[in-house]
């Protein structure tokens, strides 16, 4: 490759960084298990600390796992499927079923651990 062609790729490189999604730099992670909570609340309360702050109204804790989960229930895009997600959770959690949940956590600061719900899957 030619120094000036490694120029221009590097050049490139940044500015795709700079413009990336900022969606994309969420880590996904799932986690496992039987419901430990089960919380529902009102809009603009959200959950955890203000370092580690998710903006939802339906909140979960699993048993044995770090940190609280959730998601939005506003009527937007995808409010039919947090509805559906919300009664999964409310069946889950009286019948005492595990659950696999699937959630993005920003990255932005080290040991945050709240993260904002994308899947629901109960277990038997």
């Amino acid at each position: 490759m030619k120094k000036g062609e490694k120029a221009a790729k590097t050049a490139n490189a940044a500015k795709a960084a700079k413009t990336a999604n900022p969606a994309d730099a969420l880590q996904l992670r799932s986690a496992t298990g039987k419901l430990a909570f089960l919380r529902v609340h009102n809009v603009g309360t959200g959950f955890g600390p203000p370092s580690d702050f998710i903006d939802v109204e339906v909140v979960i804790g699993i048993k044995q796992v770090t940190g609280g989960f959730g998601f939005k229930l506003r009527n937007e895009t995808n409010g039919f499927a947090h509805q559906g997600m919300l009664d999964l959770l409310r069946d889950a959690f009286n019948a005492d079923t595990a659950v696999n949940v699937e959630y993005q956590v920003d990255p932005g600061e080290f040991g945050k651990v709240n993260g904002t719900i994308i899947r629901v899957t109960r277990r038997k």
